[in-house]
């Protein structure tokens, strides 16, 4: 295995179309073990979105760890909010999605300085029928809180880590 060369947590990778987010382990899309995430610009966050206009359950957005499969689902079962985000094309780049739970609170421990401190950030995981996890970047709290509340939501991408190398 080759050295690799990762940046700084934080760090803008314009190849990949954003910031270098955090590192996690687990099945990537890719089939690699260990991914990186990297995050859309401030730009590309969008403001006001609910997760959901109405409680239901979405089949299939469930997962603290899988944020593809999440945003997937929520997309098929019509939500805005996933929708508008699986539309993206960012720096060339259109496999955008909301990160879930776990990956949300990754960057809240790497980096905390590209989020709004005083905002929510809605993750792709769904708690119930009335409510989905968020992420506070202030204290670095986790919540589940009701679907119908408007919060802040940044698109995420996943990497091979080889990919990063400057």
């Amino acid at each position: 295995m080759r050295n690799l060369c990762i940046p700084l947590f934080g760090a803008l990778v314009p190849a990949q179309g954003g910031h270098f987010g955090a590192i996690l382990r687990g099945a990537a899309a890719d089939g690699s073990e260990d991914y990186a995430l990297i995050v859309a610009e401030a730009s590309a966050e969008i403001e006001d979105a609910t997760w959901a206009d109405e409680y239901k359950t979405i089949e299939g957005a469930d997962s603290k760890t899988d944020g593809p499969a999440n945003t997937a689902a929520m997309a098929a079962a019509g939500l805005a909010l996933a929708q508008r985000i699986k539309a993206l094309d960012l720096g060339g780049h259109t496999d955008w999605y909301l990160p879930a739970a776990a990956e949300l609170r990754a960057l809240s421990a790497t980096v905390p300085e590209l989020f709004h401190q005083k905002d929510w950030y809605w993750s792709s995981s769904q708690y119930s029928r009335s409510y989905a996890w968020c992420q506070d970047f202030e204290c670095g709290s986790s919540n589940a809180l009701f679907k119908d509340n408007e919060f802040r939501a940044r698109p995420v991408r996943r990497v091979q880590l080889q990919a990063l190398n400057t």
